[in-house]
């Protein structure tokens, strides 16, 4: 066989494998990584010209900086091996984010990697829907993720989907399978019961069909209306669990999660006063992922920032602290990863969106999934520990492929795609 086209089915089926890993298996997720950055650092050291275009890139050096200045920044502080390998293994996200967008600029790729999506959902939720036992109460996890993180996958997914549906490069049928698939998507969503990820997808896709698609955003209001009392009617316990969870965002006395959740920011922010005011380095670069647990713990017992009560309530057997989480992406990664590492991570996904502002086209509208993605990522972060994390590659791998959606021009050489 050829070498370029060799080079091209490797690529097909590693973004294959990615795409349909995401919904479908953890380790499909680990394989198709490892891969991935073996091959690009492979591909990198052989080919002068798939070099180039890895290099010539801002973005994806940029992210490749990112990605090292973490591992440096690690081994610069007192850590331990743990947290080296945890920053080395979970921020993979940076790398891997060069061979996905070079590998996007091949339309078969591009093909190879919206069919493992796809078909990964399906599956995911066909297997989800068989789990379900009848009458079923409470919030609806995915039969391959815990209900968090089947929330966020469910959010980036519509996200990414909706601008495809109005993207006149498809066909109708295909069209309307995106709108089917979104659809499907959102109702899952909604029966997650995510809140942060609802904020995050509501947020981007409203302000992309106001800017973008403003009529469809009147129809979609009108039937939303209209269907409200018949569904409410048919699915009286569903939709009554949805509306308790929608007024629960906004509780911040009663609900024990909002609760819990700015009690923790409200301990890591005077936790970070501190590491300003005495350790200013450590502020800078992290304390380590597991390092900061026992960091924070100390905090925890002797600072003044919270009241005892309040100490006595986020220790109570069923509230589960002390825990390493502090359920909000930005205040989480500053303490175990450092405020420049962090920085660098959202100037990287600001300039993802700016990029795929650039390259809109009024009929090719697939590209603006890039900067939706980034608002609900950054939004939902708000809420949820997104960095590093599996969500991160859930982004990385959505926003490359949306960044390439409206690539027209032929690959030269093929081995560089």
């Amino acid at each position: 066989m050829d070498t370029r086209l060799a080079t091209l089915r490797a690529e097909n089926w590693m973004v294959f494998a990615l795409g349909a890993g995401l919904f479908v298996s953890k380790p499909v997720i680990y394989a198709s990584t490892g891969l991935l950055t073996l091959y690009f650092l492979l591909r990198c050291f052989k080919d002068s010209t798939y070099r180039r275009a890895a290099f010539s890139n801002k973005l994806i050096v940029a992210a490749l900086v990112i990605y090292v200045f973490g591992v440096v920044a690690c081994l610069l502080m007192p850590t331990t091996l743990e947290d080296l390998g945890f920053i080395a293994r979970k921020s993979l996200y940076l790398v891997i984010f060069a061979p996905l967008l070079l590998a996007f600029r091949h339309p078969s790729n591009r093909n190879y990697a919206l069919a493992g999506l796809m078909i990964g959902f399906w599956i995911a939720a066909v297997m989800t829907l068989l789990q379900i036992e009848q009458p079923h109460e409470g919030r609806l996890s995915g039969a391959t993720w815990l209900v968090d993180v089947w929330g966020v996958l469910l959010a980036l997914f519509f996200v990414f989907l909706t601008p495809r549906i109005f993207d006149q490069q498809y066909s109708t049928p295909v069209r309307v399978l995106f709108a089917i698939t979104a659809l499907t998507a959102f109702i899952f969503l909604l029966l997650s019961g995510a809140r942060g990820p609802w904020l995050g997808a509501s947020f981007a896709i409203g302000l992309y069909l106001l800017f973008y698609q403003r009529r469809t955003l009147g129809v979609i209001l009108v039937i939303a209306v209209v269907a409200y009392f018949p569904i409410k009617h048919f699915a009286q316990a569903p939709v009554a669990q949805i509306e308790q969870r929608v007024a629960s965002i906004v509780d911040t006395e009663e609900n024990m999660s909002n609760w819990i959740r700015l009690t923790l920011w409200k301990l890591s922010i005077a936790h970070s006063i501190e590491k300003f005011e005495t350790n200013p380095v450590e502020l800078l670069l992290g304390s380590g992922s597991t390092s900061h647990f026992a960091k924070v713990y100390d905090f925890f017992e002797r600072t003044d920032a919270l009241t005892q009560e309040e100490k006595n309530k986020l220790s109570a057997p069923d509230v589960g602290y002390p825990s390493n989480d502090t359920h909000n992406m930005y205040l989480d990664a500053i303490a175990k990863h450092g405020l420049v590492w962090t920085l660098a991570n959202i100037f990287l996904f600001l300039a993802m969106a700016t990029t795929g502002l650039r390259r809109f086209q009024p009929t090719h509208t697939s590209v603006l999934a890039a900067p939706a993605l980034v608002i609900c990522f950054l939004l939902t972060g708000v809420f949820y520990t997104l960095l590093p994390h599996f969500a991160a590659t859930f982004f990385i791998f959505f926003s490359a492929l949306a960044l390439r959606s409206n690539e027209t021009q032929p690959v030269e050489n093929t081995s560089v795609s």
